[in-house]
């Protein structure tokens, strides 16, 4: 196919993907539902906790939230808290976990009770969270 016909196409193909980069570019939480601050107040008693996600797929569905973000060199650490029920369970339950996302590297680590970093599961959408928390340094 000639230049000049491929062209377009790769063009239409960053068009169509734009919007969505866009969008992501300028992230940041939405509200807490009514029903996960319920649950929150519930499972997750301390102060100061700022939603950030929540997911329901076929195997579970759970909120994120993060508090006490600190700037500490190039990173901001930060505790992470989880509300999870997995699917086909009636009880809740909950962590808070020492995370701290790498802001140079777009990715977060979690703390190891040995006081160790390692990488936490990525999903698509942790680069532009990683921005967002970075921005509060």
């Amino acid at each position: 196919m000639p230049l000049f016909h491929r062209l377009p196409v790769a063009v239409l193909g960053v068009l169509a993907v734009a919007p969505w980069a866009l969008a992501q570019a300028d992230w940041r939480p939405k509200p807490e539902p009514q029903a996960w601050q319920q649950l929150r107040e519930e499972y997750l008693p301390e102060p100061e906790w700022q939603f950030m996600d929540a997911i329901r797929n076929a195997r579970v569905e759970a909120a994120e939230y993060i508090r006490t973000p600190r700037a500490v060199g190039d990173t901001v650490e930060l505790d992470a808290g989880l509300l999870l029920k997995p699917t086909g369970r009636d009880e809740w339950t909950s962590k808070v976990v020492p995370m701290r996302a790498l802001c140079s590297d777009g990715r977060l680590e979690r703390r190891s009770s040995d006081g160790s970093w390692t990488a936490y599961p990525s999903r698509p959408d942790t680069a532009v969270k990683v921005r967002w928390i970075c921005s509060l340094r």
